[in-house]
C-alpha cells in the first residue's frame, strides 16, 4: 500500500515515516471498498448482475484505484448488455493503472478483434432509443418490432427484455411477457425491476384463472331403515373398501344374473326380434345414406369457406390496415420516413378496398426507398455479423422490390450470403444476374471471379471422374 500523500510503500504503521501523514482512515477506506468488492464478486458468482454492480460502484466511491472492482464492474456490464459502460470501464481502469493491468488489456482486445462489434452496438443502441421514442408516442406496435430486433443482435441486453415485456402487459399478452422476463430472470437473477413485472405477470394470470369452477366434494344419500343417510364421496368409498365380502357377494349375484339371463331371457328375445330385423336394418341404411349425404354437404360447405377465407388468414382486420395506413401518411408527411415504412409494412392491402389499394400504391412508391434502405442496413448488419440467414431474407426483400440497387450491390451480397451458406446454384444465379446487368462495376467484376472458380471446380470434378 503506498501513502496518499507521498507515494512511499508503508506497511502496518498508523503513520507514513516518510512524511508523517496519518494513515489510519487512509487505510479504513481503502480495506471497506475491497470489503463492497468482495460483496460484489459473491454477486455475480451466482448471476445477482444487478447487486454485483451496485457493490462494485459502491467500492469506486470509496476507492476508484481498486482496479479489480473497476474491471469487474466491466465484466458485469457487459454481461447485461450494455457494452459501451463496460468499455468505459475497462479504458478508465487502462488510464488509472496502464502497468500490470491483465485483465483490462484482455477485455479491451478481444473489443478491438472483432472490428464489427461498435457497427453492431450503434445499430443496437439506435434501434432501443427509437423504441422508447415510439413507446412515448403510443406505438406500442412499433416499439415491440424494435425491441425484438434488439433483442436478436444483443440478447443479454436487460433493459430490452424488460421494455418488451411491459409492453406485452399493456397488451395483456401474459405469456409472451413471461417468456421474455424469464430470459431476463436468467441473465440478472436478482434484478427488482424484472421481478416486480413477472410478479406482475403471477397476478394477471391467477386473475384470469379466477373464474375456473372449482372442485366440488360430491355427497350420497341412501336409505337405512326410515332414516336417510347422507356422507361425502370419499367417507361412502371408504365404507365400500371395508366391507370387501358384501362386494364379493354382490358381485357373485350379478354373475349368477347375467348367466340366467343369457341362457333363458335372450334366446326368446332374439327369436321376437328375427322377423323385425330387415325392416330395421333397410330403415338404418336409408337413414346412414342420408347421414352421409348431409354430411358430405357440409364439408363441401366448411370447404368453400375455408378457401374464402384462406386469403385473409394471418392478415390483420380492415380496421387495424386503415389505421396503419393513415399512420404512414402522417408519419410520411411529417418527414419521418423510417416511421412510415414501419407502419406501411403492418398493412395488408388484399383487405383495403380499390381507392384505399390506389392510394398504398401511391404511398408505397413515395416510401419504397426509405423501406429498400431499411431492409440494405439491415441485411449489411447481418453480413457483417456472419448471420448469414437473416442477411439473406434482407437483401432478397431488397432485390424483390428492386433488383438494380446500389448498381447491384444487394444483388451480389446476396449471391455471396447463397455461397457462404452452401447453396452454388441460387449463388451462381445471382452472380450471372449481376455481370448481365452490371458487368463493370466493382460487383460485376467480383461476380466474374466466383463463377469463373465455379468453373474449374466443376471441370476439376469431372476430369477426377
Amino acid at each position: 500500500m503506498q501513502c496518499f500523500m507521498c507515494g512511499a510503500e508503508v506497511g502496518n504503521d498508523k503513520v507514513c515515516y516518510n512524511c508523517g501523514a496519518d494513515i489510519l482512515l487512509y487505510k479504513q477506506i481503502i480495506y471497506t471498498s475491497y470489503l463492497f468488492y468482495n460483496q460484489g464478486l459473491e454477486k455475480a458468482k451466482v448471476h445477482d448482475l444487478s447487486g454485483a454492480i451496485e457493490a462494485l460502484k459502491t467500492s469506486l466511491q470509496y476507492y476508484k484505484y481498486n482496479t479489480n472492482a473497476r474491471n469487474l464492474l466491466g465484466l458485469c456490464y457487459y454481461q447485461v448488455g450494455e457494452t459501451v459502460r463496460a468499455i468505459n470501464e475497462w479504458v478508465l481502469s487502462k488510464n488509472l493503472q496502464e502497468e500490470d493491468n491483465p485483465f483490462a488489456d484482455r477485455y479491451l482486445a478481444e473489443i478491438e478483434s472483432d472490428p464489427g462489434l461498435l457497427n453492431k452496438l450503434n445499430s443496437t443502441i439506435k434501434k432501443y432509443n427509437q423504441a422508447i421514442e415510439y413507446c412515448k408516442s403510443g406505438s406500442r406496435d412499433l416499439a415491440m418490432i424494435q425491441l425484438k430486433k434488439v433483442i436478436s443482435q444483443n440478447p443479454n441486453l436487460v433493459k430490452a427484455h424488460q421494455l418488451l415485456g411491459l409492453l406485452y402487459i399493456q397488451e395483456n399478452k401474459f405469456a409472451d411477457a413471461r417468456k421474455v422476463l424469464s430470459a431476463a430472470a436468467k441473465i440478472d437473477s436478482n434484478n427488482t425491476t424484472t421481478i416486480r413485472y413477472i410478479h406482475e405477470v403471477k397476478e394477471r394470470l391467477k386473475e384470469q384463472n379466477t373464474g375456473k369452477r372449482k372442485k366440488k366434494n360430491d355427497v350420497v344419500t341412501f336409505a337405512d331403515g326410515n332414516d336417510t343417510v347422507i356422507m361425502s364421496e370419499s367417507s361412502f368409498r371408504s365404507m365400500l373398501d371395508n366391507t370387501r365380502t358384501s362386494l364379493i357377494n354382490i358381485v357373485l349375484g350379478m354373475v349368477v344374473g347375467l348367466l340366467i339371463c343369457f341362457f333363458l331371457i335372450v334366446p326368446t328375445v332374439r327369436d321376437n326380434m328375427t322377423d323385425g330385423n330387415t325392416e330395421t336394418v333397410l330403415s338404418l341404411n336409408e337413414t346412414l345414406s342420408q347421414s352421409r349425404s348431409d354430411n358430405q354437404a357440409l364439408q363441401d360447405e366448411i370447404d368453400s369457406l375455408k378457401k374464402s377465407l384462406a386469403a385473409y388468414e394471418d392478415k390483420q382486420d380492415v380496421a387495424t390496415s386503415y389505421d396503419n395506413l393513415l399512420a404512414a401518411q402522417n408519419s410520411y408527411a411529417a418527414g419521418d420516413s423510417a416511421a412510415a415504412s414501419e407502419y406501411i409494412q403492418l398493412v395488408t392491402k388484399e383487405v383495403l378496398g380499390e381507392q384505399g389499394q390506389k392510394f398504398y400504391d401511391t404511398l408505397y412508391s413515395q416510401i419504397a426507398p426509405a423501406i429498400i434502405q431499411g431492409y440494405y442496413d439491415d441485411g449489411n448488419s447481418f453480413y457483417t455479423e456472419e448471420n448469414y440467414e437473416s442477411a439473406i431474407i434482407n437483401f432478397k426483400n431488397v432485390v424483390d422490390i428492386d433488383e438494380g440497387y446500389n448498381d447491384g450491390a444487394a444483388l451480389f451480397l446476396l449471391g455471396d450470403c447463397y455461397r457462404l451458406t452452401g447453396q452454388t446454384e441460387q449463388a451462381l444465379e445471382c452472380f450471372n444476374k449481376v455481370v448481365e446487368s452490371h458487368p463493370n462495376n466493382k460487383w460485376g467484376r467480383q461476380a466474374k471471379v466466383y463463377i469463373a472458380a465455379d468453373d474449374t471446380e466443376l471441370s476439376a470434378t469431372e476430369i477426377g471422374d
